[in-house]
């Protein structure tokens, strides 16, 4: 398997991962407060915040895999002689 792909599907695993956490997290908030249980602690707050940014952020670094890969793959479909119109390097 070729190792771009593997890393993007790393990457794409990591941020269900991070993004179910933050979700339960999500979850065990929105019923504690519904039960009228005392309020979530600033740390644990803070936390979920941060939890929140994290999955922000690794959704636009897949997003940006994806577009990426897209690319590649139509590059990598062409014939060989129309590959040199490409500009390499160019960010």
């Amino acid at each position: 398997m070729d190792p771009d792909v593997l890393k993007l599907f790393q990457v794409m695993v990591s941020l269900v991962v991070v993004g179910l956490g933050g979700y339960a997290g999500l979850i065990l908030v929105t019923r504690r407060l519904n039960k009228g249980e005392p309020p979530v602690a600033p740390e644990e707050l803070e936390y979920l915040r941060d939890k929140a940014e994290q999955v922000d952020q690794l959704s636009e670094r897949v997003s940006e895999l994806e577009t990426r890969l897209d690319f590649a793959e139509r590059v990598l479909a062409r014939p060989d002689e129309s590959r040199h119109d490409i500009p390499v390097g160019s960010n």
